[in-house]
């Protein structure tokens, strides 16, 4: 592969979370440009939105080229003037997802940790969301012939009716599985829901961010990534959701796209100054000198 694939995060100013067309483009965080660069940026993916005391913060993933990914955050009062960029959350795996939240006057975060096949809480340490230390982990896998080919992706919690439901995906080799789990308390105990896998399907069996209440009505992104990893986001109306029941159904298709946007599998979304402010990724390919030299000792090894 001659091209590396990219993604960068914008940030939007709307009338409507669902409706792109006429939002307004508020800032910008790309990945490298520099295509002469021996360790670029590859991926600013994964954006979340967070109102707290009168300020906007926006967390999200950056992954270096052959690395891994590291969380960052910046932050606004205005939406004009933005903060410099801040590690977060490092740690010696990779990290992704960086969904954040508040419960019980304690703000939290539940990035992706696939990595090492589990579900982990983070939480903040000081009131600026600036720095977040390990908490607890939630959901494992115990036994190291038990892990699928993907664990643990991209999930988020709904806090409903006194108990707490945890997505998640799953990929053994035949497509992505949407798993549900739940638990009377934030950090566990979490049953596995007697309806899941929810749905298996690389277009809809991925959380395309964390589920969002708009209206009275709870909706699901899917990235749809049938064919292609984060080829549009997918929007669904969650119309039944307890410890014995599920029931979903499409909302809006290719919400991306049909907005005249670029692939993306991203979608996030709060009110703020009287607007909403939705963050999205975008993909593209960049022709980075080093994807060109890693191919070439492929070919001369061959």
């Amino acid at each position: 592969m001659l091209f590396s694939e990219c993604f960068d995060t914008l940030v939007l100013a709307c009338d409507d979370p669902f409706d792109l067309k006429d939002c307004k483009v508020i800032k910008r965080i790309n990945s490298s440009r520099n295509i002469l660069a021996f360790s670029p940026v590859t991926i600013i993916a994964d954006p979340f939105l967070v109102v707290k005391d009168d300020s906007l913060y926006l967390f999200y993933e950056e992954y270096r080229y052959r690395d891994k990914g590291i969380i960052k955050m910046i932050s606004t009062s205005d939406l004009v003037t933005w903060s410099k960029p801040k590690v977060v959350l490092d740690e010696d795996f990779h990290l992704s997802y960086p969904w954040v939240f508040q419960f019980d006057e304690q703000w939290y975060m539940m990035p992706e940790t696939s990595a090492v096949h589990e579900v982990r809480l983070y939480r903040a340490v000081n009131n600026q969301l600036d720095h977040f230390v390990f908490a607890k982990t939630i959901l494992a896998h115990e036994a190291e012939d038990e892990f699928p080919v993907m664990d643990f992706c991209d999930s988020s919690i709904v806090d409903k009716d006194g108990g707490f439901f945890l997505f998640t995906t799953f990929n053994q080799g035949k497509g992505n599985e949407l798993h549900l789990y739940y638990s009377e308390n934030l950090d566990g105990k979490y049953k596995h829901h007697p309806l899941a896998p929810l749905i298996v399907s690389d277009k809809y069996g991925r959380n395309g961010g964390a589920l969002l209440e708009h209206g009275g009505v709870l909706y699901r992104f899917a990235q749809d990534c049938d064919g292609e990893y984060g080829k549009d986001i997918h929007l669904f109306k969650v119309n039944n959701l307890s410890n014995k029941q599920y029931k979903e159904t499409v909302s809006q298709e290719n919400v991306l796209t049909r907005n005249d946007l670029s692939a993306g599998h991203q979608y996030n979304f709060v009110y703020f100054k009287e607007k909403y402010i939705v963050t999205i990724d975008q993909k593209r390919w960049t022709p980075f000198l080093t994807c060109k030299v890693k191919r070439l000792f492929q070919l001369l090894k061959k």
